[in-house]
This record gives C-alpha cells, structure tokens and sequence, in this order.
C-alpha cells in the first residue's frame, strides 16, 4: 500500500471515528446527548483527549 492511500484511509477513518463522537440522539424528555464517548477517569487524560479530538477535528476540516 502506498504512503498516499495509506495517508487516504487515514483520513476516512478519522473522519468516520469523529462522525461517531459527533452523532447525538434524543431522549423522550427531549434531553440531547451523545450515546457514543471516549472517556477516562483521569481528569488530566481526559482534558489531553477533549484536546486531541478537538485538534483531529480542525485539522481534517481546514485540509476539507
């Protein structure tokens, strides 16, 4: 496999992890929430994991 359509792949799979973290479903009471986390139990951890996730998310939407 090419370092391109490797670099390709990436990029989808990224897209699609994110599309996941993204997705929101309602409840009957009509509260909003996101049934699919990635989360962890250390507070600096998950500060570190908002960031990279935010940081994937930016990076993808500036190469379009």
């Amino acid at each position: 496999m090419s370092l391109a359509s490797k670099a390709q792949q990436y990029d989808v799979l990224v897209r699609e992890l994110l599309v996941l973290l993204d997705r929101t479903e309602e409840t009957d009471e009509g509260r909003v929430f996101h049934p699919n986390r990635i989360s962890s139990r250390r507070a600096l951890d998950a500060e570190k994991l908002e960031q990279v996730l935010k940081e994937l998310k930016n990076t993808l939407e500036d190469w379009g």
